[in-house]
């Protein structure tokens, strides 16, 4: 990867070096100013090319494999299944909603909090500035971005097979999930603080834990609600999908009724859903507002 860098690095200061000459304006006084290249059109020719790549990989792929006509044919049955959710609504099924609607809350919740409890040591660790030249931030970094490689749902399928079914995956996947995610934006806010008072601190005799309490708590502990709340609002719709795959929540019994194509009481899961995302979407929005 430092190899590539470095030749990407090399190719744009080649073709600053190029182009210097038609940039350089020389003034009545012979001062010579050189406006700074603009790489906009090697960033649109990079997009169009990352588009035309997926697009034929996907895209392309797909329609080579089924045609025009399936995707035609098949496209309407998506307005049937929300023409019956619509029309067969079923609010009489609510009951049966509230208790998987906790669990999925609970899940959030449980998932939210442990990770983000475990995500302050670590980005403790991955932080440059507050270890110094120590080898562990690199480290602790390369295995943070290993734990974030995988989504919330990968994690809850490897962990079903190995403490079987139920909540308590969906928990220990949130959990994984929460700590990747927190711990690489809290160690980003905290190597862009100012270290003026860690450092004064620290030459007092204090120890590192101490002057990181005195001095970078203050200045990090708001936006660390902040994304702690954020999380909370990704996780709570994480975990309706984990119940797809037996982590618990509500979406296995809404994988239940679309199975028996029962779309009126899917629609009511739905709107609970949606209801308690813009409830907690509020609140923490709220939230944030004040600690920030």
């Amino acid at each position: 990867m430092k190899i590539l860098c470095s030749k990407i690095n090399k190719f744009l200061a080649s073709i600053s070096k190029l182009t210097e000459r038609r940039r350089t304006t020389v003034l009545n006084d012979g001062t010579k100013i050189t406006k700074p290249i603009s790489y906009s059109l090697l960033y649109l020719a990079l997009i169009v090319y990352v588009f035309y790549y997926f697009w034929n990989m996907i895209v392309t792929e797909f329609f080579s494999k089924f045609g025009f006509n399936f995707f035609i044919n098949n496209l309407p049955n998506f307005f049937t299944i929300l023409e019956d959710m619509v029309t067969t609504v079923n609010f009489s099924y609510t009951p049966y909603v509230i208790a998987p609607m906790i669990d999925t809350i609970q899940i959030s919740v449980l998932g939210t909090l442990f990770g983000a409890l475990l995500a302050i040591p670590a980005s403790i660790l991955a932080s440059q500035n507050i270890m110094g030249k120590s080898v562990i931030p690199a480290i602790t970094k390369t295995f943070l971005s290993i734990i974030r490689t995988f989504p919330t749902l990968v994690y809850a399928v490897v962990l079903s097979f190995v403490f079987d079914y139920g909540s308590f995956v969906g928990v220990l996947a949130t959990i994984l999930f929460t700590f990747g995610i927190i711990s690489k934006m809290l160690y980003e806010i905290i190597e862009s603080i100012d270290m003026g008072a860690f450092i004064a601190i620290e030459t007092t005799g204090a120890t590192k834990l101490q002057a990181f309490r005195a001095a970078v708590v203050p200045q990090v502990i708001g936006r660390f609600y902040s994304v702690t709340l954020y999380n909370f609002e990704i996780n709570l719709r994480a975990s309706a999908v984990l119940g797809f795959v037996n982590a618990g929540g509500i979406g296995r019994i809404m994988q239940d009724q679309m199975e028996l194509n029962k779309f009126g009481n899917v629609a009511v899961m739905i709107l609970a859903l949606l209801v308690v995302v813009l409830v907690v979407e509020n609140l923490s929005q709220v939230l944030r507002r004040r600690l920030t």
